[in-house]
């Protein structure tokens, strides 16, 4: 048995390692998870029923504070880790939890999906960096991931918790949304990110305004944290046409619902792609792998201007039966996480 410690940072994070925890516990590892208190990550955790130490906070936009609080939360970690026979850190790009391993002599491994992140700590520092086989290896070396270090999983990070997933499409009387709307599902840019684009923000403002003017057309917008959702409303030239959230909901079930889907980052846009859902895509950072292949495929649309929101295509969509398609994702996750999980044991050396 194992002692392997997982890091949660953020609110994408939480659905990503349930199936990857749970599947270590049924190997009969012993797993510990801490969690950055930023967004609704604390949330989704509590729903998830698995025990977890909430430590540190996100420390905003500012590089200075967001050196100085992750130094900060390393301290904690280091502190809250001492003892407990750790054998293992593993997280989905938590640059605390690489920090902490190393200055504690512990392997780690971290996961990311899109390339042009920061990746410099993970790359150097990481014992094993895991990451889909869609990113080239090649790439990847000149990004300074070692081949010895370098290992990859034969899918998307989404896929890897679709086999969870079970609609109900009682979630549209929930939110007021009746049979004759076009639901648009907004999920807005990540502004408190390294890699953000003042741009994303002027094409979402713009897309907001479509929605407003637009006939039997409503947006569900899924703002990051509740600061952002109170910065938004103001920006509704018809708030009677959306839904700001402000608690979490099931993020598939919302978007399998959805006539289209509009994000400002990748989990959410990536989901949409992998349900077959119409999404387009605001973040104008540079175009990662990923969402480059899906742009290629015809499965998700750049827009990459204002002028380019003419693009986003208000229509009703026929929502295909998922449920037949539930044994097949099941097969897919599972084979995922059972790559994942060997992956991680065998650093644990």
């Amino acid at each position: 048995m194992r002692t392997i410690w997982v890091d949660l940072d953020n609110a994408p994070h939480v659905p990503f390692f349930k199936p990857v925890i749970l599947g270590l516990q049924d190997r009969g590892h012993r797993v510990l998870v801490t969690v950055r208190d930023y967004g609704y990550t604390r949330d989704l955790m509590d729903e998830t029923g698995i025990p977890y130490a909430l430590i540190g906070s996100h420390a905003g936009k500012n590089i200075v504070r967001k050196v100085s609080g992750t130094l900060w939360r390393v301290a904690c970690l280091r502190n809250w880790a001492r003892g407990k026979g750790i054998d293992v850190g593993v997280s989905h790009g938590s640059r605390a939890l690489v920090l902490t391993c190393r200055t504690l002599q512990k392997p780690c491994v971290t996961m990311y999906d899109y390339e042009f992140v920061s990746t410099t700590v993970f790359n150097r520092l990481s014992s094993k960096v895991l990451l889909p086989d869609v990113l080239p290896p090649d790439l990847l070396v000149t990004m300074g991931v070692g081949k010895e270090r370098l290992a990859q999983y034969p899918g998307l990070k989404e896929e890897v918790y679709l086999g969870d997933f079970k609609p109900d499409p009682l979630i549209l009387a929930v939110l007021g949304v009746t049979a004759n709307d076009v639901l648009v599902v907004i999920r807005p840019p990540a502004t408190a990110a390294h890699y953000h684009d003042p741009l994303s923000e002027e094409i979402t403002r713009a897309l907001y305004d479509r929605v407003s003017a637009a006939e039997n057309v409503v947006g569900v917008i899924t703002p990051r944290t509740a600061a952002q959702a109170a910065a938004i409303e103001p920006l509704l030239k018809d708030p009677k046409k959306f839904r700001v959230l402000k608690k979490p909901v099931n993020g598939l079930n919302l978007i399998a619902h959805a006539d289209l889907v509009v994000g400002g980052g990748g989990t959410m846009n990536r989901e949409a792609a992998m349900l077959g859902v119409p999404v387009y895509s605001v973040f104008t950072g540079r175009v990662g792998t990923i969402d480059r292949k899906l742009s290629e495929e015809g499965r998700l649309t750049l827009v990459r201007s204002v002028s380019d929101v003419g693009l986003v295509r208000f229509a009703k969509r026929e929502v295909p039966d998922y449920a037949s398609e539930l044994s097949q994702r099941k097969e897919r996750s599972a084979r995922l996480v059972d790559v994942i999980c060997s992956e991680i044991v065998k650093t644990a050396g």
